[in-house]
């Protein structure tokens, strides 16, 4: 493993402006393997970048929340995947051309689109307050048919975190916070905002956020502030808490102490080899990325966020990754260099 070859890709990003620092992390389940931070947490430059920064998760929060906490609702017999989300959701209001499942939303083939835009340039359902925006959602059909091409949308992930509450009948930061973070010991993870008792000398500022330990998705932002809840967006996370997550997908559900979800839930998710299209997914995981080198395919899962995240694990290798940035540029580099970072550790460790 060639440790220069990281830190230029990392120094370069940092000199170039298209992020403020980075954040890295891999290992097993018995062991950390690598580290290296570099850079700050914020605009501002006062506040380093390190393994225990919390950091604003992005869309990492589909799979961290949402697929997890379905995951274990389907463990106890609360949910089935392909069932129409109607069932569970009573509230939702619009007549529906076709039937469209839990996993087909989980897999973003649902229909639900968010690239089918109005005359304003806005998504569908948008609204400047959170009240509006989320009777929108209730009330809105999904605007093309379910089909076998994924377009991605966190238009499913908002109508998910719905369905979990009124499964649960709790709100979705709750359920989370108690059956998954408390569950996996992730003592700096929070939905929504940052956990109260964390400094602010911990938190980073990411993409298009006016302070630290802000929401950088805007329609995640608008939901929370107004009191609603989404699992589209909105988690704060450190690496080290990332890898407690990833190291219980990687034992297929088991943690000391416990298990979140079992072997028939892990299959769900499990990796495959069916499809190589760029953005396949199983029930929400990533299985195929074309950043991702060939020799990670059908053996992992990983999921990154606009800001800047990445995080991946590799079910037969038994390893995760993690790279987190505050993203203060170009997306298209920001990503590719993260990819260059994982596949070398990926062929390295």
């Amino acid at each position: 493993m060639n440790k220069a070859f990281i830190e230029k890709i990392v120094a370069d990003d940092i000199r170039d402006g298209i992020i403020l620092g980075e954040a890295i992390l891999a290992g097993t389940p018995e062991k950390e393997l690598f580290s290296y931070c570099a850079g700050y947490a914020t605009l501002a430059k006062d506040t380093p970048m390190t393994l225990d920064t919390v950091i604003d998760g992005a869309s990492t929060t589909k799979v961290v929340t949402v697929v997890t906490a379905l995951l274990i609702l389907h463990k106890r017999g609360l949910i089935d995947f392909d069932a129409p989300f109607t069932n569970y959701l009573p509230q939702y209001e619009a007549k529906l051309d076709h039937v469209v499942t839990i996993r087909q939303m989980a897999n973003h083939v649902s229909g639900f689109n968010d690239f089918v835009r109005r005359e304003d340039g806005q998504r569908l359902y948008y609204a400047e307050d959170g009240a509006t925006m989320m009777k929108n959602l209730m009330q809105l059909p999904p605007p093309k048919p379910p089909s076998a091409h994924a377009e991605y949308a966190c238009w499913n992930y908002i109508l998910l975190a719905q369905i979990i509450e009124a499964i649960t009948g709790e709100r979705l930061d709750d359920f989370c916070m108690r059956e998954i973070f408390q569950s996996l010991g992730m003592d700096s993870t929070s939905l929504g905002k940052p956990r109260t008792d964390i400094p602010l000398e911990r938190l980073a500022q990411t993409f298009g956020t006016k302070r630290p330990g802000e929401i950088s998705d805007y329609i995640a932002f608008r939901l929370f502030r107004d009191g609603f809840r989404t699992g589209n967006a909105g988690l704060f996370c450190t690496a080290h808490d990332y890898a407690k997550l990833l190291n219980c997908v990687i034992r297929h559900g088991q943690y000391d102490g416990g298990r979140l979800f079992d072997e028939r839930e892990f299959a769900e998710i499990a990796p495959d080899t069916l499809d190589k299209t760029d953005g396949y997914r199983r029930f929400g995981w990533v299985i195929r990325d074309n950043h991702s080198c060939d020799e990670c395919f059908g053996t992992s899962l990983l999921h990154s966020g606009w800001s800047g995240q990445t995080i991946f694990l590799d079910v037969k290798k038994q390893l995760y990754i993690i790279v987190l940035t505050p993203r203060s540029g170009d997306y298209v580099r920001a990503k590719q260099h993260r990819f260059d970072v994982i596949n070398h550790l990926f062929l390295n460790l």
